[in-house]
């Protein structure tokens, strides 16, 4: 082994060791596009279902792992230190309201039943409710950084009958590399989640039921 390679290969496990332990993440104030719903009293609803805060294992501000050069994947979480769940309905909120869409949030626990939440949801008043209940969503990697998700949202009427449901799942390649880390993930995790977002919502087919186009 080279001395070139073998201190590349150092100062890639201080790097990632350094990045791994106790980071945070910014996950509230992002400004999602959603100029295109219409659609203006809108109830929602987000459900942290994922297997990691079910089990115990992690918090509900659990937002990803940084693996170490020694292989081990540290948990980091919101950088608000609120629930991944309240900082994501917050964003969604916040950013309806700039295109002055009222929005009615259901205000959830990962405990909750799903039943009960959706109750809760069907009971606003508003002219379409969205619901997202999440089986996964966090990001990954070593050196080079994935976003890993799994919902379903489901999309109400005013008086409640189902106009969809749909499964999104995927892995997102974000950033960063082997030799030298994942380099400005505090810039391009919370990114990813904004483009996440604004492609579920600016959907077409989505789009069209959220301002009820011949539904």
């Amino acid at each position: 082994m080279s001395l070139k390679i073998y201190l590349v290969g150092i100062l890639s496990l201080i790097l990632l060791s350094s990045c791994a332990v106790s980071q945070k993440v910014k996950y509230d104030g992002l400004i999602l596009n959603l100029s295109e719903i219409k659609t203006k009293n809108i109830d929602l609803a987000l459900l942290d279902h994922r297997e990691a805060v079910i089990d115990g294992s992690r918090k509900p501000d659990f937002v990803g792992y940084m693996m170490s050069g020694a292989g081990i994947n540290w948990p980091m979480g919101t950088l608000s230190k609120n629930n991944l769940m309240d900082d994501l309905s917050y964003d969604i909120v916040n950013s309806l309201n700039k295109y002055d869409v009222k929005v009615t949030q259901v205000t959830t626990k990962w405990q909750d039943d799903e039943q009960t939440v959706k109750s809760k949801l069907l009971n606003l008043n508003g002219d379409i409710k969205i619901f997202f209940v999440f089986d996964q969503l966090h990001t990954n990697g070593y050196g080079i950084q994935f976003l890993y998700y799994k919902m379903n949202m489901f999309i109400y009427s005013k008086s409640g009958e189902l106009l969809k449901q749909k499964t999104i799942e995927g892995k997102e390649k974000l950033g960063g590399n082997i030799a030298f880390g994942p380099g400005s993930y505090k810039t391009y995790m919370p990114k990813s989640m904004s483009k996440l977002f604004e492609e579920i919502f600016n959907d077409k087919e989505i789009l069209k039921i959220i301002n009820k186009e011949n539904t």
